[in-house]
């Protein structure tokens, strides 16, 4: 019997950035909660973004952002990881060794990140992601209450991945979580950590979770899930790491996937 349905968003559930949701989702997280199945957005994004993406059905869901840093039920915020700053200002200036990138530096109440004359990458942060944002390019992270950092570079991530992992092995949880995205978190979390604190705070086993997702950062969530489930666009560990595939999110695999669990769950 599933009582948790915890589900990545971009690439998983909906095209990365997109800000439209598929209309079956609000009424299937209403139908979940008359069951007493608690459902959570587990993403990179932030907090608010997923709230106002989610608006319809916000007050009924779980919000993992972040990447697992912060964990959000009926606006009360019930776990948030914050950076040393000592490392906030080690990756400030180590992010400037790559002038082709962002760096964004989350708090829970607002995202904020280098950028401000780029207007198509401003344009996705707000329009596209819905963040609350402050673009500042010499802010002082250290003064910031600091849960995740992030590298966005716009022609892809990957040909940097293994550089920048490697420079920050052992110190910060890195991770790419998405074909631009890089993010840092404190070491020991990620989604995975996240929705065991879930479990464990309403009492919910391994074995009643279900959970969706598609890239590297999705790993730790698909392992604590009974039933983890890769879409057919995955990576190819978190395709090995699931026990089941479900299609794209063009295929609106997610949503074909909980009917049938509304379907068995009667």
């Amino acid at each position: 019997m599933i009582k948790l349905v915890a589900t990545d968003i971009d690439g998983t559930l909906i095209r990365e950035s997109s800000s439209v949701l598929p209309e079956e989702i609000f009424d299937l997280i209403r139908e979940l909660r008359k069951r007493d199945i608690y459902f959570a957005a587990a993403s990179g994004r932030q907090y608010m973004g997923l709230k106002r993406l989610f608006a319809p059905v916000a007050d009924q869901m779980l919000f993992i952002s972040e990447n697992g840093s912060n964990v959000v039920w009926k606006d009360e915020e019930l776990y948030a990881s914050v950076i040393d700053p000592n490392l906030i200002k080690e990756m400030q200036e180590y992010a400037k060794h790559f002038p082709n990138m962002h760096l964004t530096l989350s708090t829970t109440k607002a995202m904020h990140s280098t950028g401000s004359d780029d207007l198509s990458y401003r344009k996705m942060m707000v329009d596209g992601y819905q963040n609350d944002m402050v673009f500042d390019d010499d802010e002082d992270g250290t003064k910031l209450k600091v849960i995740k950092m992030s590298l966005y570079c716009e022609s892809g991530i990957r040909p940097y991945a293994k550089e920048i992992e490697d420079y920050w092995q052992g110190r910060l949880n890195t991770v790419v979580a998405g074909a631009p995205w890089i993010d840092f978190m404190k070491p020991g979390t990620d989604k995975g950590a996240a929705l065991q604190f879930v479990q464990q705070y309403f009492q919910i086993k391994k074995e009643e979770t279900l959970a969706f997702g598609d890239n590297h950062n999705d790993l730790g969530m698909i392992l604590a899930a009974g039933e983890g489930c890769a879409v057919s666009t995955a990576r190819t560990a978190v395709k090995e790491a699931a026990k089941h595939i479900v299609g794209s999110y063009e295929e609106k695999g997610v949503i074909k996937a909980l009917q049938e669990l509304l379907k068995k769950q009667k």
